[in-house]
């Protein structure tokens, strides 16, 4: 996902800066597409305000800032989720999503700016066995609202981009051709949105045309119409499309 965006925003002719915990990964992709990359674990505080402190001296400034940071979902129900299982997910995904919004607002304050967080339908939706997920999802909405309320005096916009399920490498266990098609039941237009269909949204929302903040955009097929296939439903779609012998 976040390749992606940063690919669409580099045709647009921005300096774009990736950032990731892989070095490696980061710099292969930078070197490719002509960007540059920096490390960063977002659950350090540290690490994310020296990210933004060194991109602003090397580029002078953020004028977006886009955060994809997230951590593989984890099917488990309330009553069996660790406490080693919360701080794993809300390290990233809310811990980490609020030192990017706090740092982005740091180096923004003085000349504005725009910020995005990507999360997810399922701040909104339900699926079923993904409570914390869902809760730190939802968590950095809200974070990002408040951004877009404090902040909107000095020029800085925050809002988020809510996919659905999308085929990356993250939610490959759902790749199997019935499962996806118990997704696409439940979304009106038909099909999953893609990678492409975010970045396309992104590069609109950080544009100046863009008159928003504090919105949540569902770039989801309308899939936070209806819902989620329930964990029986999917379980069924798994066990149709596991090869027989």
């Amino acid at each position: 996902m976040g390749q992606t965006i940063a690919r669409a925003f580099i045709a647009e002719g921005a300096d774009v800066v990736v950032s990731g915990r892989d070095i490696g990964e980061a710099n292969r992709f930078a070197e490719l597409h002509g960007a540059s990359a920096l490390a960063c674990d977002v659950r350090s505080r540290s690490e994310v305000f020296d990210l933004f402190h060194e991109v602003t001296r090397l580029h002078g400034g953020v004028d977006i800032a886009v955060s994809t940071a997230a951590t593989g979902l984890l099917p488990t129900t309330i009553l069996d989720t660790t406490e080693d299982d919360v701080e794993s997910m809300a390290s990233t995904i809310f811990k980490g999503g609020f030192y990017f919004l706090q740092a982005a607002v740091a180096s923004m304050q003085s000349k504005g700016g725009s910020i995005i967080t990507v999360t997810s339908a399922v701040a909104s939706i339900m699926f079923e066995n993904h409570g914390i997920y869902m809760g730190a999802k939802a968590g950095l909405e809200h974070l990002t609202r408040s951004v877009a309320n404090d902040y909107g005096s000095a020029g800085i916009r925050a809002n988020s981009i809510a996919p659905g399920y999308t085929q990356t490498p993250m939610a490959e266990r759902f790749s199997a051709p019935g499962v996806v098609e118990a997704f696409c039941r439940e979304i009106p237009l038909g099909r999953l949105n893609t990678a492409e269909d975010v970045a396309n949204a992104a590069v609109f929302v950080a544009s100046d045309e863009c008159f928003m903040t504090g919105q949540t955009l569902h770039v989801n097929g309308g899939i936070t119409l209806r819902r989620n296939p329930t964990v029986g439903e999917l379980t069924a779609a798994m066990n149709q499309a596991a090869p027989t012998t």
